[in-house]
């Protein structure tokens, strides 16, 4: 579902990074508010569920995609940056996000969503702390300036095409993940992103075909 796009790689790098720290802050929010008042009656659990499934199986494709395809990319372009210590850190988080994974599964199914929810805060909380220094290590040794610096337009729409096949792969299902990354950025942001998806994914399948499966997540996003 891939198109030619010319969006440079440091840049989707950044609005990858914004979309999912956004969802880490929201899942976090009301992990802790449905822990204290309950699920409201409606679309709201299912809703909420299906977005902390979606955020981790868009981080968990994400670090992939930057272990096989993006770091063995750049390591020749730019071969200062931490590409050991990033990977590791990818390791660190992936227990975290089956915790995250099994913690709203027992919060949506079980009797009681108290408890898993409390556990469910506790693992977001934990992620948060790797995230956003693992971020802030990748933006400034990988930024759109550094890449811009050693690869042409060309390479890096290349690159940025290769991820976004990878992430396809080993993510889903497209019609819940690519709305909650595109509604997790801003206006301006996420239409920047689109430019590297399909016109009939951005204009057709989102606001049509997939909308009623993705519309429970709507409270959550930015809609």
């Amino acid at each position: 579902m891939q198109t030619e796009n010319r969006v440079r790689l440091g840049v989707e790098l950044v609005l990858i990074h914004q979309s999912i720290s956004r969802a880490i802050h929201i899942a976090k929010l009301y992990s802790d508010i449905f822990r204290q008042t309950g699920f409201p009656d409606g679309k709201i659990r299912p809703g909420f569920a299906d977005y902390v499934r979606s955020l981790v199986s868009v981080l968990h494709s994400h670090h992939l995609a930057e272990d096989d395809v993006a770091f063995p990319g750049l390591r020749e372009k730019l071969p200062n940056a931490p590409y050991d210590r990033l990977v590791a850190e990818h390791r660190q988080v992936r227990p975290l996000l089956e915790e995250v994974r099994l913690g709203i599964r027992r919060a949506v199914e079980g009797p009681s969503s108290q408890e898993p929810l409390a556990g469910l805060d506790r693992s977001l909380r934990e992620l948060e702390r790797i995230w956003k220094p693992h971020i802030e290590t990748e933006e400034t040794h990988l930024s759109a300036e550094r890449t811009d610096a050693v690869m042409a337009p060309e390479e890096q729409a290349d690159l940025v095409n290769r991820l976004g096949r990878h992430v396809q792969e080993h993510s889903g299902p497209d019609y819940l993940v690519v709305p909650f990354t595109l509604f997790n950025l801003p206006p301006e942001s996420r239409a920047v992103l689109s430019e590297t998806l399909p016109p009939a994914v951005t204009q057709q399948l989102v606001p049509g075909a997939w909308k009623e499966k993705w519309q429970p997540m709507s409270p959550f996003l930015l809609v």
